[in-house]
This record gives structure tokens, sequence and C-alpha cells, in this order.
């Protein structure tokens, strides 16, 4: 139980020594106190993972799993913040093409180097004329093909039209909806 309270504390400590750092004057691990806490949290990690293994009632199995997963989220949170404010990815430079990036090529930026976005979009291509229309009623409605769909006539069978429902006449109008 210490060791768990333990690792919640110095998990929560090394979080907001970080919080405390400015990265545009100092590296994380250039300042001595959160590199002590950080030791401190790589310690208390071990003892975690060693109990974790040993321990065999469920009473502290929970709590163990949950401290561990403190302790790896503040020592990431300190693995990342370690890094150079220029391998953020919001920095400016985000313009620039990077070679190491997947797909870029000279290739596709060659050919898109001649492209400007004033010049007016391309022809729309015809329309097709080989499609076949469904003839039209007087009514102005479609006709249902004589052969696009066979009739049910079978009496067992509980989904053919001769076993349909028909909607009543006089249905509620509930739920109604009104502008308050």
């Amino acid at each position: 139980m210490e060791t768990i309270a333990s690792a919640s504390m110095a998990s929560t400590n090394l979080m907001n020594a970080l919080q405390l750092i400015n990265r545009e004057e100092q590296r994380v691990s250039a300042n001595v106190e959160v590199v002590q806490r950080f030791e401190a949290c790589k310690m208390l990690r071990r003892q975690i993972l060693r109990y974790i293994q040993l321990v065999e009632s469920d009473q502290y199995i929970g709590s163990l799993l949950s401290a561990n997963d403190e302790l790896v989220k503040a020592l990431m949170a300190f693995e990342i913040m370690d890094k150079s404010i220029d391998d953020d990815s919001d920095s400016e430079n985000d313009d620039q093409p990077h070679v190491n990036q997947p797909g870029y090529s000279r290739a596709a930026e060659s050919a898109m180097a001649g492209l400007s976005i004033e010049e007016a979009p391309p022809a729309k291509p015809p329309r097709p004329t080989s499609i076949p229309m469904p003839p039209v009623s007087a009514s102005g409605k479609q006709r249902a093909q004589p052969d696009s769909e066979p009739e049910d006539d079978d009496d067992d069978n509980p989904f053919s039209d001769n076993n349909a429902v028909k909607t009543p006449y006089h249905e509620r109008d509930e739920p109604t909806w009104r502008d308050v």
C-alpha cells in the first residue's frame, strides 16, 4: 500500500514539475529537480512491476495496475517533452516538403510545379447516353418493369403482398413539435 501511494505521489509530482518547465528556454532533462523526480518514478515503477508479478490477491492488483499506468504516463510525458521543440509537429517549418515524409517524391514535386490555382477548371465530361431510362406513365410516375420482380402467389409466404396490412386512415398526430 505504501508503494502504491508513493507511486501515485511521484507520478503527480513529475507531471506538475513538467508543467513548470518553459521548453523554449530550458530542456526538461537539464532541470535537476525534474530529473530527480523522473528517476524516482522509474525506481517506483520497477517496484510496482515486481509486486504485480508476485501479488496474487485481487484486492491489490487493480491498484497496482492503476499506479503503473500513472507512472507510465508521467515517464512518457518526460520522454516526449525532453525532445527539442523543433521536433514538435506544430512547428512553423511545415510548409517545407520533407524528403523523409511518406509519399514524397521529386518527380511529383516537379510535375506539380507548373500548376496554378487561378486556371479555369477542366470541362465537364458529356453525359452518358447508352443507359436506358424506365418508361414514364401519363401521371409522371415511373412504371415498374413487367419482368423486374416475380409475383409471389404462394399462400404460405408471410412476406407476400397478399398478407400486407393496410395503413389506418386516421393516425395520431403525436409527437408534434412546436417552437417555444
